[in-house]
């Protein structure tokens, strides 16, 4: 918690009241693997910064699991729909592996912004991050060859490999998992 807290004072002048409300308001959580952190059809307006572990999004269609993106440490997710228009998900988010996150509520995050510009700027900031990131994973996942979709997303997040299954990142990239296991064999040829 107080690597966050330490975080947002590098970018943030944040008075004793407010620092006060972040450490009373903010919450370390933790998540066995396996844990659904936020629910396909639950509204949930929490923000959450990834300290430890891996979390995946992903819906279930026909019988069928498919997986929309990975997010590590460092990272801040939330539902869009929950957070920003106070709807329920429209997918799963579940930790690949132990984890552990902060959460801080958006009413806590309102309060700041309301009372600091900084805190609004740097919160600004995170949204510009996030959204950012997420046209990189677009373009990267439109490559039409899966060996360069692969290889993307190995150099963006290659600690995935030791903790998911390679169905789920198969299934990310769009390939079978016997494709991954040919393209993995094939680039350890080259190499």
């Amino acid at each position: 918690m107080e690597e966050l807290i330490n975080r947002i004072k590098k970018y943030c002048k944040l008075n004793r009241q407010e620092l006060l409300l972040l450490r009373q308001t903010i919450r370390t959580l933790h998540f066995p693997k396996g844990s659904v952190v936020i629910g396909e059809g639950k509204i949930d307006d929490s923000i959450y910064f990834i300290s430890q572990g891996i979390w995946r999004a992903h819906i279930q269609r026909d019988g069928e699991d498919y997986t929309l993106w990975f997010a590590v440490p460092g990272e801040t997710i939330f539902s869009s729909w929950g957070y920003i228009r106070g709807l329920p998900s429209r997918f799963s988010i579940s930790s690949s592996c132990d984890s552990v996150a902060i959460e801080m509520k958006k009413s806590t995050i309102q309060q700041l912004s309301a009372s600091s510009q900084d805190f609004s700027n740097w919160l600004q900031g995170l949204y510009v991050d996030i959204l950012l990131n997420t046209d990189d994973q677009l373009i990267d996942l439109y490559c039409p060859k899966a060996e360069k979709r692969y290889l993307a997303f190995l150099k963006k997040m290659p600690e995935i490999f030791q903790h998911v299954p390679l169905k789920e990142i198969a299934g990310y990239i769009g390939v079978t998992p016997q494709s991954l296991s040919r393209i993995r064999a094939g680039l350890n040829k080259t190499e």
